[in-house]
Order: C-alpha cells, then sequence, then structure tokens
C-alpha cells in the first residue's frame, strides 16, 4: 500500500475471552473494528495528520493499522 496519509481515527476496545485470541478479537469487535481486515504498519503519522473521529468502514476492508494490546493469563 502507498500513497499520503490524508487523516487518522483512534479507537480503544477491551474484552475478555476463552483464548488470548479470542480476547483479542472481542476487543476489536468492542472498539468498532471487527469486520475489518487490520495491516500492521508503523505507529508514526506524519506531521500536521488531523485526527478525526472513527468513520464507518465498510466490512472487510482493507485498513492499514497501528495497533497495541495487553494481554493477561489471570
Amino acid at each position: 500500500m502507498t500513497g499520503k496519509v490524508t487523516m487518522a481515527a483512534a479507537t480503544a476496545g477491551h474484552a475478555e475471552g476463552g483464548t488470548t485470541l479470542n480476547a483479542f478479537d472481542n476487543a476489536l469487535l468492542a472498539a468498532g473494528i471487527g469486520n475489518i481486515n487490520l495491516v500492521k504498519v508503523s505507529s508514526i503519522l506524519p506531521p500536521e495528520v488531523p485526527v478525526i473521529d472513527l468513520p464507518k468502514i465498510k466490512p472487510g476492508a482493507i485498513v492499514p493499522t497501528a495497533y497495541a494490546a495487553m494481554t493477561s493469563e489471570t
């Protein structure tokens, strides 16, 4: 994927699950991004890029994404 970054959006979710993967998937759903394809990229945004509210994204869309996760086995 190439092109100029013109905007960015941020969201967050948290959830539990029977496995770490289930918990991650449930957190994506809670964040409103569970039905899109995330392509992990660097977390650095170019200067002057506005951060907007999360737009509606078509299910199945391929979206470049910088993400972090925190898990626990307790």
